[in-house]
């Protein structure tokens, strides 16, 4: 494998050691994967310093050792979610010394040159890759995002590879970075009927459970599928499989130009999903029969401005039920376009909150809840692991159980 100077420089320790340490986890992952050595990438996402994460405080130090050795970064990198918003941390009840610590890590992140987007979805922030970038992104949303709807390449990477890779501009070539690997290989023929937003939730949910690590390849979705749609059954598949990406035919961009090669060649086995399947996975993402609401939580990943105007409309003339508090997590520019249109002033009004750079699964508060509803199939599996009932459903479902303090009944 050939090593460019900067990167022999950056293995020698020339740029300290933090940096040393960096490229020499990279070329093991190298060869414990049998790369073919290492690609040049023009898209990053770098995580995670949130302070709920297992990074924490270590891995701001580590940071900001980096950014005092002088290093910077070489690809444009994007950042991930940090657990509080950075201007309301106040708001969601975060200790100052807990803030202080985290915006050390936000500050670090500045200084090595990245771009503080702290959001799951840098997409939306202006991180548009285009068929057939390389890309690196620490979670497994956008991974699977930049794979299936804009044909980049990338595998569900480390926060350790991606921050190497902002370093020196390259990571491992193995798995999805490879055309063959890319190939559908389980034909998903839906039967039945997508309605809302959440449906594809509970798809993706369903589908990432059967087909683990393989690439499905899906039949029959709407062509029109929304992006915030497209961008929740990427999440669910994730978040129950391990699925890194998939093709849905007449609509990704690899199977519309080839389908027989991605559609076709490689399919070995075919499922189908039909209304009841999706009638019985949404019982079984409602984790408790329990119809009291503490916490409902919309935005994960984080919401796109038509879906924050979307509650706003949802949510106008209402008020918040003074036993429920609600978090619409967005990106800090889609806040703020939705400042400019009074969607986040309707909905707050309501007493909810819209915060942003965070997320439930990544704020110490959201712990103090015990029931929460949620629209997201991501959220329900984590926030589930986390030990919270979880009642699953629409945005209109979630925020109805918001206003009245309580699920109903009918809508398990």
């Amino acid at each position: 494998m050939v090593l460019t100077d900067y990167e022999k420089a950056l293995l020698n320790g020339d740029h300290g050691p933090e940096a040393k340490q960096l490229m020499e986890i990279m070329l093991k992952v190298v060869e414990v994967n049998g790369a073919d050595g290492l690609v040049e990438v023009r898209h990053i996402m770098i995580g995670n310093t949130a302070m709920l994460s297992i990074g924490g405080k270590t891995g701001i130090n580590f940071l900001e050792r980096l950014a005092d050795a002088g290093i910077r970064f070489r690809v444009p990198a994007f950042t991930n979610v940090v657990s509080m918003d950075i201007n309301q941390w106040q708001k969601i009840g975060i200790p100052k010394e807990y803030a202080e610590a985290q915006l050390r890590g936000v500050e670090a992140w500045a200084r090595l040159g990245a771009i503080p987007s702290c959001s799951c979805m840098p997409f939306i922030c202006g991180d548009i890759p285009k068929l057939g970038d390389h890309v690196a992104y620490a979670d497994s949303a956008p991974v699977i995002f930049s794979n299936s709807y804009f044909g980049a390449r990338g595998n569900r990477e480390s926060d350790l590879i991606c921050l190497a890779g902002a370093i020196c501009g390259r990571v491992p070539n193995f798995g999805y970075h490879l055309d063959e690997n890319r190939l559908g290989q389980i034909l998903v023929d839906v039967k039945a009927e997508i309605r809302d937003e959440s449906d594809y939730d509970v798809l993706g949910y369903h589908v990432g459970r059967i087909v683990k690590d393989k690439v499905p390849v899906f039949k029959n979705l709407d062509k029109n599928i929304s992006t915030q749609a497209f961008i929740q059954l990427g999440a669910a598949l994730a978040a129950t499989g391990t699925v890194s990406l998939f093709h849905c035919l007449e609509i990704t961009p690899e199977v519309r130009l080839n389908p027989y090669l991605y559609g076709e060649k490689n399919v070995t086995e075919k499922i189908e999903v039909t209304d009841e399947d999706m009638k019985n996975t949404y019982r079984e993402m409602n984790t408790t029969t329990e119809s009291k609401i503490d916490l409902v939580f919309i935005g994960c990943p984080h919401c796109t401005v038509e879906k924050v105007k979307h509650i706003a409309n949802v949510l106008d003339g209402k008020k918040i039920s003074k036993d429920v508090e609600v978090w619409v997590s967005v990106p800090s520019v889609v806040r703020e376009l939705a400042l400019r249109a009074g969607d986040v002033q309707k909905i707050e009004r309501t007493g909810a909150k819209v915060l942003s750079d965070t997320c439930a699964i990544t704020v110490p508060a959201a712990l103090r809840y015990q029931n929460m509803a949620t629209d997201s199939g991501k959220a329900q599996v984590y926030m589930s692991d986390l030990g919270l009932n979880v009642r699953f459903g629409t945005v209109e479902q979630c925020l109805e159980a918001a206003v009245k303090g309580y699920w109903e009944v009918n809508n398990a």
